[in-house]
């Protein structure tokens, strides 16, 4: 037994060294993600919402739906409650229940030591997305921002279809590529309103979760740095990447995606610039195959979907293997503000101010404090003003 584990070493610090860098599916050690410090104090200046969108939100909500296509043979998203939360089993410590569904799965989830294993069955998907509304304030903006948010659920996450010959082989030795770990559920859009001349409220800008960070464009006519053409509907088309699952605005082709691990300034300044990839990045692929069209359903914030501390897949010994918790903790405590994502993740090729930016606000790679106002000062001075209530293109201070 002695010989076997020390035979394993090698192989297990060469994932680990991976995974910081290529898995981009949150690797950690022991302890869960939703008790990484900042998050209690965040939720209980923010306590999830137990209501629904109304009928006028549920309506904005279906107006902006984004389009999603996916590439060839994928399952595609599923239904979280009855398409993963009702195949499987939860662990309470030695209690393990056979029969779970959204009533259980909710009284246990401020539990942070709870696993629920998945446990597929043979049968048809209800492709689903969902759909929410967040309102938050930009420094600068005189009137509040409108986001809505949609997600995506995935029965397991893979790696990055662009892993190079030598990083495949050593995690495929470690692990299933396609099935690194069960549930993905942070794969989402957040598309951001504010009033328009006549009053209406009108997109301006999207936020695409990616990995372990986000980015974001504004919305315009045509597509440009850091721009994406708004489509007359309103409704933004996105690719799934092979294997991993993350959405990226929509591209015809197979196309490489620059991708790293998280927002570092190493990391930065290969996803701006193209030069300098992290020798433990790897890239997504998107190759739309396929459009289709998920029922867009409505869980109120506070829902175990996104509050969940425990986990919501089957711990597995390698680090970044096991289930993540809820979708809600996409990020950073620092910056789970919805205005603060917007702002700190906009950024466009060869964008040196932002890398100079990000540079002198970078904390280790994981601050516990963010200040938004540089980033919110570039951001405003990108906004058209006759769009959207805000000042002039100043860069703000602290």
């Amino acid at each position: 037994m002695t010989a076997r584990r020390d035979g394993r070493r090698p192989l297990l610090a060469a994932v680990v060294v991976l995974c910081a860098g290529t898995s981009l599916t949150g690797c950690s050690d022991d302890r869960n993600f939703s008790q990484y410090p900042g998050f209690a104090e965040w939720y209980a200046a923010n306590p999830p919402s137990e209501d629904l969108p109304d009928a006028a939100g549920r309506a904005l909500l279906e107006r902006f739906k984004p389009r999603v296509f996916l590439p060839g043979h994928d399952e595609g998203p599923i239904d979280f409650y009855r398409d993963y939360i009702a195949q499987g089993r939860l662990r309470d410590g030695d209690q393990v229940m056979v029969e779970v569904d959204q009533e259980t799965l909710n009284h246990y989830k401020r539990d942070p030591d709870v696993v629920f294993e998945h446990q597929p069955e043979d049968r048809p998907v209800r492709p689903v997305i969902y759909g929410r509304i967040d309102h938050a304030e930009l420094p600068g903006c005189a009137t509040p921002m409108t986001f809505l948010t949609y997600h995506l659920v995935f029965r397991h996450s893979g790696l990055p279809a662009a892993l190079s010959w030598w990083q495949a082989a050593a995690l495929g030795l470690a692990g299933d590529l396609d099935d690194w770990h069960q549930l993905d559920h942070y794969t989402a859009v957040s598309v951001a309103l504010m009033p328009d001349a006549a009053g209406d409220l009108s997109p301006f800008a999207a936020t695409f979760q990616q990995h372990n960070y986000l980015r974001t464009y504004l919305l315009k006519a045509a597509d440009g740095p850091g721009r994406l053409a708004l489509p007359a509907d309103g409704r933004l088309a996105v690719d799934v990447a092979i294997r991993s699952n993350e959405l990226y605005p929509n591209q015809e082709g197979r196309v490489q995606r620059r991708a790293v691990s998280f927002m570092s300034p190493e990391g930065a300044a290969y996803l701006v610039t193209g030069e300098n990839r992290p020798w433990r990045a790897a890239d997504d692929i998107t190759e739309p195959a396929r459009e289709i069209d998920p029922e867009l359903v409505f869980l109120p914030p506070a829902d175990a979907f996104y509050v969940f501390q425990g986990w919501l897949g089957e711990r597995r010994a390698l680090p970044g293997r096991s289930g993540p918790p809820g979708a809600d903790y996409n990020t950073l405590p620092a910056l789970k503000d919805k205005a603060a994502q917007l702002a700190v993740f906009y950024w466009y090729e060869d964008d040196a101010d932002y890398l100079n930016l990000l540079a002198r606000a970078d904390s280790g790679g994981r601050p516990r404090r963010v200040e938004i106002g540089p980033f919110a000062g570039r951001m405003v001075a990108a906004l058209d003003p006759t769009r959207v209530a805000c000042t002039a293109p100043e860069r703000l201070s602290g």
